[in-house]
């Protein structure tokens, strides 16, 4: 294989997971304070100080997760 044509090829190459997993870390630790800002300006905490999922959260709407859970609870 020629130079160029090895080269196209690697052009081509996936990155390799630790480098993604790399510069996740990286964006995270980097972003930390913000990360955990927006987090905690999107949770709902009780009257007890825990974390709940409210009544009337859109979350409960999404069916694209029931086939996963009935899936799941078949292999058992």
């Amino acid at each position: 294989m020629d130079k160029k044509t090895n080269h196209e090829e690697m052009d081509k190459m996936p990155i390799p997971q630790k480098n993604e997993e790399t510069a996740f870390t990286d964006f995270v630790n980097k972003n930390k304070e913000l990360l955990y800002r927006i987090a905690k300006s999107n949770t709902v905490i009780n009257e007890s100080g825990l974390t709940v999922i409210p009544k009337d959260d859109p979350w409960l709407d999404e069916k694209e997760w029931d086939k996963m859970y009935e899936d799941l609870k078949n292999k058992k």
